[in-house]
């Protein structure tokens, strides 16, 4: 991790603490939300680690669950201090141009240690281009020119965790071929994209396999997914992207289930050499 965990892994900790004591004390979420005087929904967001909690209603809820020994307080405190830390995806220029539920993802890609992208309709947004970045997210007409602006910086802002100096993320992407052959942004910004992608399989950390478009069907077929892995006491989360919003998966069978998919994509796609190859051919066609 760039941290050995940020702001949203341990708001994550937090909350499955705060879980924990609750079901602990013979409790539900009811007994939870009527003690603080709030919504049902409230507390299952702060168990899930979204958003920040107040100390004030982290000590009631503590005083609720029966936490009397200052120790024991301590640590939930500590951890909520620290999870009220700022990322830089939460500061209000990016936070408000973000899709829903987005903010949440950066923040966890941010904590992730490694990261297996399916890609089915754009080049993964940790391996795009400033200017097939611009192209994706001005497709959408109710976007500004600003919000465009302020979107492409939160993506390149998040392509700095695959250099950075203490534990770079690892990202191991495949990608549609067809994703290379959609002339997003012209011809020019398609090439530098291209020639882009491969120059980034070549760092030790990235590893960028493309499945060709000669297979016909294949499992990949029913859309994009991410899944990121962090520590070995954190399980893996997966990510599904869609026109109807986000979803976060975390039931062991819905990781097992991407798990399974992505193993299948990797093994049927170009190995990586093949796939830099055909980057490169890619990238001299468009010249």
């Amino acid at each position: 991790m760039s941290d050995p965990a940020g702001p949203t892994v341990r708001r994550r900790h937090l909350g499955s603490e705060l879980r924990r004591l609750r079901e602990a004390a013979g409790l539900d979420q009811t007994a939870a939300a009527k003690h603080l005087e709030c919504s049902n929904s409230k507390i299952s967001r702060l168990e899930k680690g979204q958003g920040r909690a107040k100390r004030m209603e982290i000590n009631s809820l503590l005083d609720l669950y029966g936490v009397t020994e200052d120790s024991a307080k301590a640590k939930v405190l500590d951890l909520q201090r620290t999870a009220n830390d700022v990322g830089w995806w939460e500061q209000a220029e990016y936070e408000e141009v973000m899709p829903s539920g987005f903010g949440v993802y950066v923040g966890l890609e941010y904590d992730a240690r490694a990261v297996q992208a399916w890609e089915l309709g754009f080049v993964p947004g940790l391996l795009q281009t400033p200017e097939y970045a611009r192209a994706v997210l001005a497709s959408d007409p109710t976007r500004t020119p600003t919000e465009v602006d302020r979107l492409v910086q939160v993506r390149m802002q998040r392509q700095a965790r695959l250099s950075s100096a203490t534990a770079p993320l690892e990202l191991w992407a495949v990608i549609d071929e067809y994703v290379l052959r959609r002339p997003l942004g012209g011809a020019d910004v398609m090439r530098a994209q291209l020639k882009a992608l491969a120059d980034a399989s070549t760092r030790r950390n990235v590893t960028v396999q493309i499945y060709s478009r000669d297979k016909g069907v294949h499992p990949g077929l029913r859309g994009s997914f991410s899944l990121l892995e962090f520590g070995p006491a954190d399980p893996r989360i997966g990510y599904v992207d869609s026109p109807a919003g986000n979803a976060f998966l975390e039931k062991d069978r819905q990781v097992r289930a991407l798990g399974s998919t992505f193993d299948r994509l990797r093994i049927g796609a170009l190995e990586p050499e093949e796939s830099a190859a055909l980057l490169n051919d890619l990238a001299a066609e468009e010249n």
